[in-house]
């Protein structure tokens, strides 16, 4: 099974559009202790309906340290700091997130990064959405908290399109 590390964003506005689901289909998801902090702070009913699924990997105290001079850095909050520390740990098929600041330095440290659009689409393509579904799957994920711009969500359509007629 792959292996997946998650930031916050995913995790939240998945749940939010009651997608949630989705996110156990792409492999194994592990999240840091701060990432579950973060969900928890957000989400106050997470620790009592956070899917077993989801687990939370220990960081040594040499990789929190790395993070903190991650934070201190100011390109990235501690939870986004602490899942890419995980991820260079545990070298994931992918590592999530909505945040502009954790995909770049993700990026760069070679990792594959995608974000929850990423995670419906990719839902998509390997058929646990049909097109009607993964149509109003990219309209929930609309309504939540992402920021997606009108541009990017109706690239996101025209790729649906595309991927539904090669079918």
């Amino acid at each position: 099974m792959n292996v997946v590390v998650c930031d916050t964003g995913p995790i939240i506005h998945l749940k939010e559009a009651g997608l949630l689901k989705l996110l156990k289909e792409t492999g194994k998801i592990c999240i840091p202790q701060m990432i579950e902090t973060e969900v928890s702070e957000i989400d106050h009913l997470w620790k009592k309906q956070r899917p077993d699924w989801i687990l939370i990997e220990p960081l040594s105290s040499g990789e929190i340290a790395k993070a903190e001079s991650l934070v201190l850095s100011g390109l990235l909050d501690f939870g986004e700091a602490e899942a890419i520390i995980l991820a260079q740990k545990l070298n994931p098929k992918w590592f999530l997130t909505d945040d502009t600041e954790a995909r770049v330095l993700a990026n760069s440290l070679g990792m594959e990064v995608h974000g929850s659009l990423g995670v419906v689409l990719w839902s998509a393509a390997v058929g646990h959405l049909n097109y009607l579904e993964s149509k109003k799957s990219l309209d929930r994920l609309s309504k939540t908290s992402l920021w997606i711009s009108k541009d990017i969500l109706l690239q996101a359509r025209e790729a649906l399109k595309l991927m539904f007629e090669k079918m």
